[in-house]
This record gives C-alpha cells, sequence and structure tokens, in this order.
C-alpha cells in the first residue's frame, strides 16, 4: 500500500516492481520492435535506387545480396523478402510485447484496487460518515477503471511509438541534419500545444470525475431510500435532485470532450503542413543531387511513421489525463489515515474474562460538541448492564466505544484491566459479538450469513450455532434450509428472522462480550418472543450491554444505567430505580403508556426532558 505523501501515476512503480521482470522482456519486446520499424522503410530505398535507378550498393551489402546491375530481379525479390520478414516480425513483436506489458499492467492495477478496498475497510467511522458510499464506490469502480484504460493505452503501443520517434529522428539527423531539422520544425510547437492541452484537459477531466462521484453518490443515496421517496411520493422531487447533478456532470464532461476533440486536428493539422514542407524541400534536395530517391523516400516514410506516433499521443491524451486525475482521486484516499489502529507492540492476551470498565470517559464526533461527559461505569464478567434514556442520550455511542469503533476523546476504557489501545484490534474485536436493531445480511445463503461470524467456519459450525441459539427449526422451515438463498439487506427474510440469523451469527462467535443495540425493538410481538428466546441463550454466561427501547425487556438486567445529555444521571436495577422515581421511572410510565400497560401513579417530581422517551 503507498506511504507517499501524494498518490500520482509514478506511485504505481510500487505495484509494477513485482512484475518487473515481465515488464523488462516487454521492454526488450518493444525495443527490438523500434528497431524494425526503423528497418522497414530501408527495402524501399534500395528499390528505387539500386534496382529502379541501378546505384550501387553499399559496400557492406554487396557481399551478401544480388549485384543490381546483373540481377536486378534477383535483387528485387530479396528486399521484397526482406520486407515481408521485417513486418512478420513487426507483427510477432507487437502480440508478444503488448501482451507482456498488459498483463503486468493490469495486474498492478488489480492490485492497487485490492489495496484501495483494503485502506477503505480500515478507515474509521468518522471518515465513511463524511463521504457518501456512492462517491467512494467511484473510487473503487470509475477511477480504477481510468486506470486500467491508461495501462491498456500504453500497452498497446505508445511505448513502441516512442522508441521508434527517438530512433527515426537520430537517424534523420545522420543521414541529412538540414533536411531533418526541417522535417521537425513542427515539433516545438506541437509539444507546445500537448502541453498547453494536456494541463487544460486534465483540469476539465477533474472536475467531470468530481461530478461523477456526486452523481454516484446521489443515486446510492435515492435507491437507498427507495421506500420513503415512494411512500411520500417524492418522485418528481428526486427526478429534478438528479436531473440537477447530472447535468452539471453532463456540462462538465461535455467541455473534457470538446477540449479532446479540439486537439487532434489541430495535432493532424501542424503534420499535414510539416509534411507538405518536407516534401517540397526533399524534392528540391534530390533535383540537385544532394540526396538520392530513395532517400527522400526514407525521410518521407519516417515522417509518416513520426505522424503514427503524434496522433496517438493526441489520441490517448484524454486517456493520460484521465490517468492522472484518477491517480489524484485515490490519492486523496490514500492520504487518509485510520484513526482507529493498532500501537507498536499491541497486546494479544489469553481469552477475555469479559471484564469492561469505563474511567472518565468522554466523546465528541465534533470538538465543540460533546457527546459522552465523564462516564464512569463497571462491567463485571458476565453481568449484563442495559443502557436506557432519551433518544440522542449517548446510549449507542457509548457501546460503539467497547469494540473501540471510536476512541474517547479524555479517559480510558479497559478490557480485563487493559486499555483498549494497547490491545492488537482483531484481537479485542475477537472477543466481542454483535446483534443489532438492523440486522446486516450478506448475499449468500442462510447458513454463509451465519458462519461470517468466525473465519473458517464450515456449515456444520452455523448448524451447530443455529441449534445452539435455538432457531435451527425455524431456519429448517425456509424453502430451502440453511441454503435458502438470502438477498441483498436480507431480502427474502423476514424481520424476525433475519434477527435469528443474526443472532446465531453472535453465538458461533463465541465472544465473551455481546453487544446488543435495540435488537428486538423493530420486531411483533410473536418474532420478538422468538429473538428473545435466542437472545437469553446468547447472552448466558457473558458480559452483556444492551440498548433497549423497549424497558420490559431490559427489567431482569443486572444493572440498568440512564443516560441524559451524555451523562450517567442513574444507575441500579429495575425495581431500585422505580423506588427513586426519578429519570428511570418517567422512561417507564412513557413505555408503559405505549404498550398500553396499566400505569402505576408515581409520586415524585417529574425531571423534565426535552427529547423523545427511548
Amino acid at each position: 500500500m503507498p506511504r507517499e505523501a501524494e498518490f500520482t501515476l509514478w506511485s504505481l512503480r510500487t505495484y509494477l516492481r513485482p512484475h518487473r521482470r515481465a515488464l523488462a522482456a516487454a521492454a526488450a519486446g518493444m525495443s527490438l520492435r523500434a528497431g524494425v520499424l526503423l528497418l522497414i522503410p530501408w527495402p524501399l530505398k534500395f528499390i528505387i535506387d539500386s534496382v529502379l535507378f541501378r546505384h550501387p550498393l553499399p559496400a557492406w551489402m554487396a557481399g551478401w545480396l544480388p549485384d543490381p546491375v546483373l540481377h536486378r530481379v534477383a535483387l528485387l525479390d530479396a528486399l521484397a523478402v526482406i520486407m515481408i520478414a521485417l513486418g512478420l516480425l513487426d507483427m510477432l513483436l507487437a502480440i508478444v510485447g503488448n501482451r507482456l506489458l498488459l498483463v503486468a499492467g493490469q495486474r498492478a492495477v488489480f492490485e492497487l484496487r485490492r489495496d484501495l478496498f483494503a485502506h477503505l475497510q480500515r478507515l474509521s467511522l468518522a471518515f465513511h460518515r463524511r463521504r457518501r458510499s456512492g462517491e467512494v464506490a467511484s473510487r473503487l469502480n470509475g477511477d480504477i477503471q481510468s486506470l486500467q484504460n491508461l495501462v491498456t493505452t500504453v500497452g498497446s503501443g505508445v511505448f513502441a511509438h516512442l522508441l521508434t520517434l527517438v530512433g527515426m529522428v537520430t537517424i534523420m539527423l545522420v543521414i541529412d541534419w538540414r533536411y531533418a531539422l526541417i522535417v521537425l520544425a513542427a515539433g516545438p510547437l506541437l509539444l507546445w500545444l500537448m502541453q498547453r492541452y494536456s494541463q487544460r484537459l486534465k483540469r476539465a477531466l477533474r472536475q467531470a470525475r468530481n461530478r461523477e462521484g456526486e452523481l454516484s453518490g446521489l443515486i446510492q443515496e435515492i435507491m437507498t431510500a427507495l421506500p420513503i421517496v415512494q411512500a411520500y411520493g417524492r418522485h418528481t422531487h428526486e427526478d429534478d435532485r438528479f436531473g440537477q447533478h447530472a447535468g452539471q456532470s453532463l456540462e462538465a464532461t461535455i467541455e473534457a470532450s470538446d477540449l479532446q476533440n479540439r486537439f487532434a486536428p489541430l495535432v493532424a493539422g501542424g503534420i499535414a503542413m510539416t509534411t507538405a514542407l518536407a516534401t517540397w524541400y526533399g524534392a528540391i534536395q534530390v533535383l540537385h543531387g544532394r540526396i538520392t530517391a530513395g532517400e527522400l523516400l526514407v525521410f518521407l516514410a519516417y515522417l509518416r511513421g513520426m505522424a503514427a506516433p503524434l496522433r496517438q499521443f493526441a489520441k490517448s491524451a484524454g486517456v493520460i489525463s484521465k490517468g492522472q486525475v484518477a491517480a489524484e482521486r485515490l490519492g486523496d484516499i490514500f492520504h487518509e489515515a485510520p484513526e482507529i489502529r493498532n500501537r507498536p507492540g499491541a497486546l494479544r492476551p489469553e481469552r477475555s474474562r469479559g471484564a469492561i470498565r469505563l474511567e472518565n470517559v468522554s466523546f465528541a464526533y465534533r470538538e465543540a460538541r460533546p457527546i459522552l461527559h465523564e462516564i464512569e461505569l463497571d462491567i463485571a464478567p458476565g453481568q449484563t448492564v442495559a443502557l436506557v434514556g432519551a433518544t440522542g442520550a449517548g446510549k449507542s455511542t457509548l457501546a460503539t466505544l467497547v469494540p473501540r469503533l471510536h476512541d474517547p476523546v479524555t479517559g480510558r476504557v479497559l478490557l480485563d484491566g487493559h486499555d483498549l489501545r494497547d490491545l492488537d484490534l482483531d484481537y479485542l474485536r475477537d472477543q466481542i459479538a454483535l446483534v443489532l436493531q438492523e440486522p446486516l445480511l450478506l448475499q449468500g445463503s442462510v447458513w454463509e450469513n451465519i458462519a461470517y461470524g468466525r473465519d473458517g467456519a464450515t456449515r456444520d459450525d452455523a448448524m451447530a450455532a443455529a441449534r445452539a441459539a435455538g432457531i435451527d427449526d425455524m431456519i429448517r422451515s425456509l424453502p430451502q434450509g440453511f441454503d435458502t438463498p438470502v438477498g441483498e439487506r436480507g431480502a427474502g427474510l423476514s424481520g424476525g428472522q433475519r434477527q435469528c440469523v443474526s443472532i446465531a451469527r453472535a453465538m458461533l462467535r463465541d465472544a465473551p462480550v455481546v453487544l446488543l443495540d435495540e435488537p428486538t425493538s423493530a420486531l411483533d410481538a410473536f418474532a420478538e418472543r422468538r429473538v428473545t428466546a435466542a437472545l437469553q441463550r446468547l447472552t448466558q454466561g457473558r458480559t452483556t450491554l444492551i440498548i433497549a427501547h423497549r424497558l420490559a425487556t431490559i427489567a431482569d438486567a443486572d444493572v440498568i444505567v440512564v443516560l441524559d445529555g451524555g451523562r450517567i444521571v442513574e444507575r441500579g436495577r429495575h425495581a431500585e430505580l422505580l423506588q427513586q422515581n426519578g429519570a428511570y421511572a418517567a422512561l417507564w410510565r412513557d413505555d408503559s403508556l405505549a404498550r398500553g400497560a396499566e400505569v402505576v401513579p408515581i409520586q415524585s417530581n417529574d425531571i423534565q426532558r426535552g427529547s423523545m422517551p427511548a
């Protein structure tokens, strides 16, 4: 993974280095091809000069080719065979060299994509909250595709063309440097045009890619919220939003395409004028006897050969600029460092006992808006602790500190006496199982979703975990049992079924600490009973931290902690807190009213709450 301050196209060398043997072989093949391309016009020169005009062959050729005076047809046949051989050799070297370059380049880009994905997974949740998922996906797809296109373009002849161009200029200067300077007169102008347009094109393409990324983020957002869009009849509003962003993307793309389309004709025009001037001057040189007709043919062939690379460079300008922009955008991602990472010498103790302690913990997503204030909390091994409070009180935020999804701003969170920041992240998270309000299932079979809870788990392990959670009969009642396919986000299963699969996954993990984030709040009464029974099996003998909206589900907790405004305002058992007739009692009364249960009057001063009860 790149560690440079700035990721650019040059940074790709890190990924190309492991393929240096293939690249060296490709470079050798392309160099040979460049030499072949330089030789291709010369048989024509000798056909014109020696076969047609009977000029003598150079001394070094006279010994192995027929005499142009005595054996003109034989010399013509020999030169024709040489032309065919050079053409076949050019074809073979092009095929082999291009394949070696393409395979090495595409594998390098594949490894870059793999590193980018791994880096994204390890970036802190704060980063992903700031970025739309669609925009991040555009880096993995669109920007990587731009680099793949760049590799394909370079591997399809740009390298060989560049070598050939250098060789042609060298030979022309050797034959007649005055003529060569005239042929090359348009070079500085073309280089200036290429640099000017490439800079403008790069800016335009950067704007276009940014607009495309924003559009991808908007599409992902709308598709994710489609049930709300349809339920509230907001189709027209979202059509307008999409149209506005798509229009901005279109304008940026048109600007970039227009620049690219203007560039190629300018290069072609410069080449055409240079060809006309070179032909005129070359003909005069032949008439004055300074060069032969065959040498003029070589010059014109080289000039035509130089035009092909220049046209190729003009066509490739957009691809290269897109690759540069893509590298910059990927650099933005690689520049982001994970906020949560291992310290040097991170500890990996034996299996945790499940003792959790929060010492003077404060936390804020943004510096000016603290969420938690000076939290002090001890959770003994095997103890069940429930977090309750109004919406926004900080319950879920506190729970995320335990698996170290965030680090506290001040204070410490300890597991078995070890500061979480001193523990190896993989070890820490192996000690914790999660069951969330919205079960997160992946595409695959039911058993594969259960097996996701432990690396290397088999189908039999998944079935055993389901039996341990007491839900195997429910899974066997599905159309294909444990092999029933699960769609995206658990499509095809009911809410209760998805939650049961999530519990079996946590059971398979066999972790000493279990975090339950409102696991039954979205279920009906029947599903809640089934899930609650499975949760009781899961949490037995394990340290459990549970967040609950329905207070009836946590009445048997060992300790109930009441949060208000990010502070612990009460703690104790259910009966004790009701007797105190404070914050918890008020929450219990509101919850009872919501469930339609009989409410026992509370004789105490009601607390003032500024948010809806959880």
